[in-house]
């Protein structure tokens, strides 16, 4: 084999590891927090691109670990309906794939040091916290997924902790909106993890018992709390438009909604045991996650410039 084609292979396989179609979990809630200090007349290109390297940093490390400690439990395996395999198949040693994950904690790590000498201690605390976070998501001891943790802790480090973190590296300042922007990106991005577990939860009930809120209150549950997540995100926004506390700019989110309705098909057949309808559903409600919130960011940047003209 050439050396072009060990390069295009091990990219290839630490790409996969990485999981870039899920990038937009971490890039939309500071692209929120950026378009509300876009909106009250505070942003800064420089923070914004920061606080996003450092968040996208982040997520790389924290699914790179992810897939670690999932494959040294026995929760993946080759059978699994998963989209990385990396590790399973040997395309990347395990060392190789720490080394990876250090190498993104360090990079946020880096960034984060530069946003604590522009805007001080809150933004230490909070890169603390992702980073705790991220790592102990599936890593000894707190393994918080295997203790049906998982869906409250992520809605909080990426849902209000994210948005409102960004905004504040951007502006130094906090607003009571950032909040409520906050609510349907964070529950979306709630979706897609409590997706991947509701897909595995053959495989978790199998080697961890009842660890995942999936795997601990069963396949109904899994489809009602699904279904509420994705619902409650455009709920979230309607409301926050109706007491006019986000621009009406902002339900250009609505505009989603055929991913919604593609969601919530392929979660009914799942729920009636068809498990393969929902392989791809993590994928999928990234997807959602993604439009929902680009539409989202688009109409805070919509407000903003017509709030300056």
């Amino acid at each position: 084999m050439d050396v072009a084609s060990r390069f295009a292979r091990r990219f290839s396989a630490y790409t996969e590891i990485a999981r870039p179609f899920a990038f937009t979990a971490s890039a939309t809630p500071v692209a929120a927090g950026g378009a509300m200090a876009a909106l009250h007349g505070l942003f800064e290109w420089p923070l914004f691109l920061a606080a996003l390297i450092g968040a996208v940093a982040l997520h790389i490390g924290t699914n790179v670990t992810n897939e670690i400690f999932d494959v040294r439990k026995g929760v993946d395996q080759i059978t699994s309906p998963r989209m990385s395999q990396a590790l399973l198949k040997g395309r990347i040693t395990e060392r190789e794939a720490f080394a990876f994950a250090f190498t993104a904690f360090a990079v946020a790590t880096l960034v984060g040091v530069g946003l604590v000498a522009a805007r001080g201690v809150p933004i230490l605390a909070l890169g603390l916290l992702g980073l705790v976070g991220g790592y102990f998501y599936t890593a000894p001891p707190f393994e918080y997924k295997f203790h049906a943790l998982g869906l409250p802790l992520v809605f909080a480090l990426m849902g209000p902790l994210m948005v409102a973190g960004s905004y504040y590296a951007i502006t130094g300042t906090l607003a009571p909106e950032v909040f409520w922007v906050s609510l349907p990106v964070g529950l979306l991005v709630t979706a897609i993890l409590h997706g991947n577990e509701w897909r595995d939860i053959t495989e978790d009930v199998r080697v961890t018992g009842q660890a995942t809120f999936a795997a601990r209150f069963g396949r109904r549950a899994s489809y009602w709390t699904y279904v509420a997540l994705v619902v409650g995100a455009y709920m979230a926004l309607a409301v926050a438009v109706v007491l006019a506390v986000l621009p009406a700019y902002t339900m250009l989110a609505v505009l989603s909604l055929p991913l919604l309705v593609r969601v919530i098909r392929a979660s009914e057949l799942g729920v009636q045991g068809q498990q393969r309808a929902i392989a791809m559903i993590d994928l999928q409600t990234a997807q959602l996650h993604a439009a929902f919130g680009a539409l989202l960011v688009l109409g805070l940047i919509l407000a903003a410039l017509v709030r300056a003209g």
